[in-house]
């Protein structure tokens, strides 16, 4: 803690924004509760009825606490839509690996219950923080959420009311914030939150973009350095917090946060328009990028027109047991209503069997990169495939789906997909069980010998959609979470748009659609070169939606075409990007400016 908070007058901290918008307050430090903190105890035999009848109350105190929050979000209440999150929380208490892994640990290990929490919590996450994914490692907060909730109340550590009571102008600062925090905040008192922990994905940052609060994620140490009390400035655009600015730049902030109240005013009504080039001459599906069912309203709020991506890991993963064909039947059909007539595209599962050996005994891989993973773990297991497959042919009488297979390398990957997928509708048909038999079939071209035979895949499929994520990284041969080579990941390298341009060809020459659901598609300074190239489908974070249909509605197909055949003329991606942001900050310069990490001002 700093004994004098003075001496970091205009103090500097950057992380990530993950709602827009400017607050100024005064910091209220929130508490966090470590399992470091947690008493450890060797008990008795006689103890363990005793130590797993505290832990069964301590989950029944935890369970009625969030019901009385989420009964608490009537329909008149902002985050009314992501009541979903709390349900979710409300279910993790009885999960099999949380509720009944901490009992056997109290019983086999003689563990006091507070620890015996504690170990499945660590271990829990542990198994989530391993994946690079960031969507999937938010999915680890949830866990811990429920846990920090449940030993709370054993250890007797009294926690409601925190973000009750919070006096006017408060700007939160803790090292995370769950989401039953979050739809317990007073909007009118707070201004702001700032947290060490988190991003982009987290169910808080879909909270707080909800009720839209300024908050910053992901500053690892601020709930350390800052005092309550703290003048502390959030600016949850560009992902910048003050602590204890001067006037000056109280001033400044002050300007930037009308600016910025009424530029999204300006915004968001391009988000229900259709994405039309000005000239009228070509038009682009905008869709979302979607995980979890409470995404669905942000994005519909936003203009999407449809799920390019449906993300379907979460269900498999953090648990001991493989997700059974109706619980995933359910899933896919509340995400098939919700956007009907809109189309949803389900990603099958995308994982690594290394994330979920305990579910299927998979083996150690000393690469799992490039090993058993996304379809070549599912055709390894035929049985875990069939019935993801069975569950979205089920939920497509729902609505307009499409199927989307990632990581195919080869012909022979597509082809055995297709038997597997005629063998799944024939077995629903021979059960009468109703069903889609004809569903549009579609491939994530991500690996590079995808984009090569990309002219013989496409005679396979209904559709290409490019994962730029995945693509970047196998063509260039780099981690981008790996800070010595991660300067290599450009969406712009000539390499990458060259991969891009030959998928498109390939696509248009069959006359099949292709759509592009990585982060590329979602960057402003991408889009007039995605347009000259012929996307037909951009799939992106909800949030981008509105910036990017006001672009595509703000140019012409000449101009896009011939930005495209200037930068395939240049030889480096430094030079493309300077050359794109020149450009749209010259064409639009309200709207655009020169930083990689944001876009809008």
């Amino acid at each position: 803690m700093v004994s004098d908070p003075k001496r970091y007058e205009n103090f500097f901290f950057k992380g990530v924004g993950v709602s827009g918008g400017v607050g100024i307050g005064q910091a209220v430090i929130i508490k966090h509760l470590t399992t470091d903190l947690c008493p450890k105890r060797i008990i008795t035999p006689d103890e363990i009825p005793h130590e797993i009848q505290r832990f069964e109350d301590a989950v029944k105190s935890a369970e009625q606490r969030l019901r009385e929050i989420r009964n608490g979000l009537d329909t008149s209440h902002p985050l009314f839509d992501h009541a979903y999150i709390l349900e979710t929380h409300i279910l993790l208490l009885h999960d099999r690996m949380f509720f009944e892994g901490t009992k056997t640990a109290i019983s086999n290990e003689l563990l006091n219950a507070e620890w015996a929490l504690a170990q499945i919590m660590m271990n829990v996450t542990a198994a989530f923080d391993s994946i690079e994914d960031e969507y999937l490692k938010e999915r680890a907060r949830d866990i811990h959420f429920v846990g920090e909730r449940v030993l709370k109340l054993l250890m007797g550590i009294q926690s409601a009311g925190m973000v009750t009571q919070l006096p006017p102008h408060s700007v939160i600062v803790a090292h995370d914030l769950s989401p039953a925090d979050t739809a317990q905040i007073k909007k009118d008192n707070v201004f702001g939150f700032a947290t060490d922990m988190g991003g982009k994905t987290s169910h808080t940052a879909i909270m707080a973009r909800s009720i839209k609060i300024p908050a910053v994620t992901g500053l690892e140490k601020i709930s350390n350095i800052v005092q309550t009390g703290d003048t502390i400035v959030i600016d949850g655009s560009t992902g910048v917090v003050i602590v204890n600015p001067d006037p000056e730049t109280i001033y400044r902030y002050r300007e930037r946060q009308e600016v910025y109240r009424k530029y999204q005013q300006s915004l968001m009504a391009f988000g229900m328009l259709p994405a039309v080039t000005s000239d009228g001459s070509r038009s682009v599906r905008i869709t979302a990028n979607i995980e979890l069912i409470d995404e669905i309203s942000i994005a519909v709020s936003h203009g999407a027109e449809g799920v390019g991506l449906f993300r379907t890991e979460y269900l498999f993963l953090g648990r001991s047991d493989l997700p059974s064909e109706e619980e995933q039947y359910a899933i896919y059909k509340r995400v098939l209503e919700y956007n009907n007539p809109n189309p949803v595209t389900i990603r099958t599962l995308d994982i690594g069997g290394d994330k979920m050996s305990a579910q299927i005994g998979a083996s150690h891989e000393a690469n799992p990169a490039l090993g058993l993973r996304a379809i070549r773990l599912c055709l390894s297991r035929v049985d875990l495939f069939k019935t993801q497959l069975r569950a979205i042919l089920r939920a497509a009488v729902h609505g307009t789906c499409r199927l989307l297979i990632p990581m195919v390398s080869c012909i022979k990957e597509l082809l055995a997909t297709k038997e597997i997928i005629s063998q799944a509708a024939q077995e629903l048909d021979s059960q009468g069980i109703p069903h889609q038999s004809r569903i549009k079939l579609g491939i994530l071209v991500e690996v590079p010998s995808a984009v090569v035979i990309a002219d013989l895949l496409a005679r396979e499929v209904d559709f290409f959609s490019i994962g730029t994520n995945d693509l970047i990284q196998y063509a260039m041969a780099i981690d981008r979470v790996n800070e010595q080579v991660n300067y290599l990941y450009d969406t712009l390298h000539p390499a990458v748009l060259r991969l891009i341009r030959q998928t498109t060809m390939a696509a248009q020459a069959r006359g099949i659609e292709v759509a592009m659901c990585g982060e590329m598609a979602g960057d402003p300074v991408n889009i007039p070169i995605l347009l000259g190239l012929g996307i037909d489908e951009l799939s992106m974070n909800a949030l981008a939606i509105p910036l990017v249909k006001k672009l595509v509605r703000s140019v012409t197909m000449e101009e896009c075409a011939d930005l495209t055949r200037q930068a395939f003329e240049m030889q480096d991606s430094e030079e493309i990007r300077f050359f794109l942001e020149d450009w749209l900050g010259a064409r639009f310069p309200r709207d655009y400016f020169v930083d990689s990490s944001q876009h809008v001002q």
